[in-house]
Order: structure tokens, then C-alpha cells, then sequence
């Protein structure tokens, strides 16, 4: 009986380990900037556009705010590490229109920056079929 409350009680604190997210640390609320979009069409043709615009995330309401002011629902968001990669960990945002934020920190260790940077890829079934935009983000103070 010891033994299986021992059993519970490591995976129960692995589980709750597992499920922190990184960007937490610095905050619950980000603002990330781009200052291009790239569209890939049907054609295969991908063209750079000089737009700029502001993405945030607000993960004690689970949602982003696009550049238009439009709400997207956050479906869910987990961090991944993979062994013997150059990115120490990285944080995947799936949104419920299927957009999705893949974002990866500055200074993993938080010393320097509490800047996280990365994408956000927008698919669509229109003429253009994928949209990209290189993002910098930032905390908006500790919430």
C-alpha cells in the first residue's frame, strides 16, 4: 500500500510539472509585434508583405487577440524540448480556427530577456492557403 501512494504521489507531481508553461514565469498577458506577413498561395508562390501588427495572449482568459481585435479561443497550448536540440524548449499555441503560435524563449534561462520569439501560421482554403508571421514577444508585467 506505501508503495502505490509513493507511485501516486511521484506521478501526480510529475503531471502538474508537465503542465506549467514556461512564459508563465514572466507573465500571464504577452504582447508579440511582427513586422511582416509571408502568404503562400495555391500557385506555390509565397510573396513578403511589409505589414505590422500586434498579437496578444492572454492566457488567464485562454484566448489571442489578432491584429483586427478579433478573439481566438486558445484549444490548447503545451511546451515541447527535444534532446540535444540548439532550442532549449519551446511553447505551441493550437487555437480553435486552427492557427497556430510556435514560440521559443530569448534567454531560456531568463537572465538577459524575458523575450520569447517565434511564428504564427494562419492555413486558410482561399486563394491563399498559408500565412506566416514572424513574431517578438514580450510579457506585459507579471499578472
Amino acid at each position: 500500500m506505501r508503495n502505490i501512494i509513493l507511485v501516486a504521489a511521484v506521478v501526480a507531481s510529475g503531471s502538474a510539472n508537465a503542465a506549467d508553461n514556461p512564459m508563465w514565469r514572466s507573465g500571464l498577458i504577452w504582447s508579440c509585434g511582427f513586422a511582416s506577413v509571408i502568404a503562400c498561395e495555391r500557385s506555390l508562390d509565397c510573396t513578403t508583405k511589409s505589414v505590422a501588427g500586434t498579437i496578444d495572449i492572454d492566457y488567464r482568459e485562454n484566448r489571442v487577440v489578432d491584429p483586427m481585435g478579433a478573439i481566438r479561443p486558445i484549444k490548447r497550448h503545451y511546451t515541447q524540448s527535444v534532446t540535444g536540440s540548439p532550442i532549449s524548449i519551446e511553447v505551441k499555441i493550437e487555437l480553435t480556427n486552427n492557427e497556430v503560435l510556435w514560440l521559443s524563449p530569448v534567454d531560456a534561462a531568463g537572465t538577459f530577456s524575458d523575450n520569447w520569439v517565434g511564428a504564427m501560421l494562419s492555413p486558410s482554403a482561399g486563394v491563399v492557403v498559408q500565412e506566416l508571421r514572424p513574431l517578438s514577444c514580450k510579457p506585459l508585467g507579471r499578472q
